[in-house]
């Protein structure tokens, strides 16, 4: 099932780049000069302990789980 970053919630369970990672924090910016767009900042956890931060439009597409 495909999400928008922007609808993403905390615990849910993402595939980015082949990876699975849980999501642990989530920040939306609000809309910028230049691209007039949100943008959405991911904080998750891989299946090793590892943090990763994804900044993406809210508006792309992420697979969850």
């Amino acid at each position: 099932m495909k999400k928008q970053f922007g609808e993403l919630k905390v615990g849910e369970k993402i595939k980015v780049f082949g990876e699975l990672l849980e999501v642990k924090k989530i920040e939306l910016s609000e809309k910028g000069v230049k691209q007039g767009r949100t943008k959405c900042r991911v904080e998750a956890e891989n299946e090793k302990g590892e943090i990763k931060v994804i900044i993406r439009l809210t508006n792309e597409q992420v697979e969850v789980i």
